[in-house]
């Protein structure tokens, strides 16, 4: 079985470096340019895919750019981890407004939770309970999601440090499932 994972493409809050885990951000013309990319990239699986993407409309635009003649999926337990009141301020605006909370949260991310926001183990349960019931269907896969939920993903997968993982847009990582695990067939291409 493999497991395409993509990032969605560029946003002009991405751009920006601002947390917008739930706000729903659309891509702007180099996310769009960045999905046309993968699209000639996996143009030969294309239609032999099952596509899934969060709720948000940044991972179905990417998806529907890439995948034009797909059924695309889109599940909300695929969504970005929700920020609560940080969403839409970059980190110095947060250190400004919410001094103590910001370094909680760099102290332990994992642990303390922003203001309003998901609690991570909240998250990184529900992420990885909805991949594992799309693993059940056993059919390759493809999954054009945010940064945090391919990180959950691949950290869980690949036994890599969740802060340590880059996923750039325009680029997909390959998976392999089998009997003894997950293979990395290409990262990052």
């Amino acid at each position: 079985m493999k497991i395409y994972l993509m990032r969605h493409g560029e946003t002009d809050y991405n751009q920006q470096k601002l947390f917008y885990g739930m706000t729903d951000a659309a891509l702007n013309s180099t996310g769009r340019e960045q999905a046309l990319q993968l699209k000639e990239k996996l143009l030969d699986l294309s239609d032999q895919l099952h596509v899934y993407t969060s709720t948000l409309s940044r991972t179905i635009e990417t998806a529907e750019l890439i995948f034009p003649s797909q059924k695309i999926r889109a599940l909300s337990q695929l969504n970005e981890k929700g920020f609560g009141k940080w969403e839409g301020m970059n980190a110095q605006q947060i250190q400004l407004r919410f001094p103590r909370e910001w370094q909680l949260w760099l102290d332990e991310p994992f642990e303390y939770t922003p203001p309003e926001a998901e609690e991570f183990a909240s998250f990184k349960q529900r992420v990885l309970a909805c991949f594992h019931r799309l693993l059940q269907e056993d059919k390759d896969l493809a999954i054009v999601g945010h940064l945090g939920v391919l990180r959950v993903l691949l950290s869980e997968l690949t036994n890599q440090s969740f802060w340590e993982i880059e996923l750039e847009q325009g680029n997909y990582t390959l998976l392999e499932k089998t009997d003894h695990g997950y293979l990395i067939r290409y990262w990052n291409q």
